[in-house]
C-alpha cells in the first residue's frame, strides 16, 4: 500500500515522514519509506537526502534526455510497482513523480510538459495523497530556497493537483510538528483500515 507525502519547501515533510513512521512502528506498523523513486536502473548520482539549498539554479536539461529521464522513471516505477512493493505492506513516499509536473525546473526538465503530464497519467497511483500545506509566508519562514513568488505558486499547484486525486488529505503544516504528524497518522491509519478491510 503506497501513500505519498507531497509539500513545497518548508512544509515538513522529511520530519514529519520520520515522526510518522516511529508513531506507526511503536503501534507494530512495518513501515518502508522512499524518497522520490525507486533506483533500480537508472543509478544514484548523489545523496537523494541531501538538502537542495538551491534547487532552480542549474539549466534544464535538452529535450531528448529529459524525456528519456522521465521515461526510465515510469519503468522504474512500475517495475517496483509490480515485483518490489509487496501490496500488504505500507510504503510512505516522500515525493513522487508528480512533483515534476509542479517544479520541472528542480528536476531540470526541459522536454514538452505534454509527455510529462502523459507519463504522470500512466504512473501507478498511490493509495492517498497527503499534502502539507502551509502559508507561502510561513513556509517562507523554514526556507528560503526559491523565492516567495515561487512559494506561493507551488503551494497553489499542489493544492489544484490533489483536490484532484479521488483520495487525498490536507494537513495544516503550519501547526506544531506534533500536531501535524497525528493529523497525518490519522489519515494512514484510516487508509489503512479501509485498506485491510475491502481485502477482508
Amino acid at each position: 500500500m503506497k501513500i505519498v507525502i507531497l509539500g513545497p519547501d518548508g512544509a515538513g515533510k522529511t520530519s514529519v515522514i520520520a515522526g510518522l513512521i516511529e508513531e506507526l512502528n511503536r503501534k507494530g506498523r512495518a513501515v518502508k519509506m522512499r524518497y522520490l523513486k525507486p533506483f533500480l536502473f537508472m543509478p544514484i548520482l548523489s545523496d537523494p537526502v541531501t538538502i537542495n539549498v538551491n534547487p532552480h539554479g542549474r539549466p534544464p536539461r535538452s529535450a531528448l534526455p529529459s524525456i528519456a529521464k522521465i521515461f526510465g522513471w515510469f519503468l522504474e516505477e512500475g517495475y517496483a510497482n509490480l515485483f518490489q512493493d509487496k501490496k500488504e505492506n505500507l510504503l510512505i513516499c516522500d515525493r513522487y513523480y508528480h512533483d515534476l509536473l509542479i517544479d520541472p525546473i528542480r528536476y531540470r526538465y526541459g522536454g514538452p510538459m505534454w509527455a510529462a503530464r502523459l507519463i504522470g497519467k500512466l504512473m501507478p497511483r498511490p493509495a492517498m495523497w497527503i499534502l502539507l500545506d502551509a502559508p507561502a509566508e510561513v513556509l517562507q519562514t523554514r526556507k528560503q530556497e526559491v523565492s516567495a513568488e515561487e512559494c506561493a505558486r507551488q503551494r497553489q499547484a499542489y493544492l489544484a493537483f490533489v483536490r484532484k486525486q479521488p483520495k487525498n488529505v490536507i494537513v495544516d503544516a503550519s501547526q506544531s510538528l506534533d500536531r501535524v504528524i497525528a493529523g497525518v497518522e490519522r489519515a494512514v491509519t484510516a487508509a489503512m483500515m479501509e485498506y485491510e478491510g475491502n481485502r477482508g
